[in-house]
């Protein structure tokens, strides 16, 4: 009977590596439904509305402040109804207390911290301190046709350009007249498709949708066609401080 040890031996010799198999096995796939339409959402959070939440005191990214307004929280592809979602087995996926940072054990996204786009925009990247960005890959980004790098370069160009546009607004009320003006002067192509969720008088998190495509395609608008703003008042606040 042939081992594994002397069909790997074999195969060496006529040069072709099992290790990539190996890799594949173990690595995070996700399995998408290539029948079901998708679009993808970029989802962006206010870290500071976050921190000065009830899971806050405890998080290790709320301990690192000033940060900017909007910060990275995922490129999400997603079903009409509920969404495809990476997996990796628990032995590779593990998550561990948050003072050694929750997804710090995950599997590093292949060539993304030598990449010019990550080393670029990282600081736009949300919970950095625990290695949010493990997970969203595995979770989200493996269900994409997108490589790491372009994965989160795309997300976090994005990001930025967001994060920039509301800096002047930062801690103090904006009405919803002003900040439709903003994303019409800085964002004519995403008017009436940004929408924002908010905890309180504080923003939560702004979100875009786009079609779907190898990458994210032309931004998809709100049924009235103007900005969304869920659960958030009349005027609301971009905080930067706990």
């Amino acid at each position: 009977m042939r081992t594994f040890n002397s069909v790997a031996a074999g195969l060496a010799l006529v040069g072709i590596s099992m290790v990539p198999a190996v890799w594949a096995a173990e690595g995070p796939v996700c399995h998408i439904d290539p029948s079901r339409p998708k679009y993808y959402q970029l989802e962006l959070s206010a870290p500071a509305t976050f921190c000065m939440g009830p899971g806050g005191k405890s998080d290790p990214s709320c301990k690192n402040f000033p940060k900017p307004g909007l910060q990275l929280h995922g490129l999400w592809p997603n079903y009409h109804g509920g969404y495809p979602e990476g997996e990796c087995d628990k032995n590779t996926c593990t998550t561990q207390p948050d003072a050694k940072g929750k997804f710090c054990a995950y599997p590093k996204p292949p060539g993304l911290y030598q990449s010019a786009e990550w080393n670029k925009g990282k600081q736009y990247m949300a919970g950095l301190e625990k290695c949010l960005e493990r997970h969203e890959w595995v979770k989200h980004g493996t269900c994409t046709t997108m490589q790491p790098a372009e994965y989160f370069g795309w997300a976090l160009k994005h990001t930025q350009a967001f994060a920039e546009a509301v800096a002047p607004l930062l801690d103090r009320p904006v009405s919803r007249k002003e900040f439709d003006q903003l994303i019409a002067r800085k964002f004519p192509e995403l008017d009436g498709a940004v929408r924002l969720k908010c905890k309180g008088k504080y923003v939560n998190s702004l979100y875009v949708q786009f079609e779907w495509g190898d990458q994210p395609g032309q931004p998809i608008k709100t049924r009235g066609g103007d900005n969304g703003y869920g659960n958030c008042g009349k005027e609301f606040t971009f905080p930067s401080k706990i």
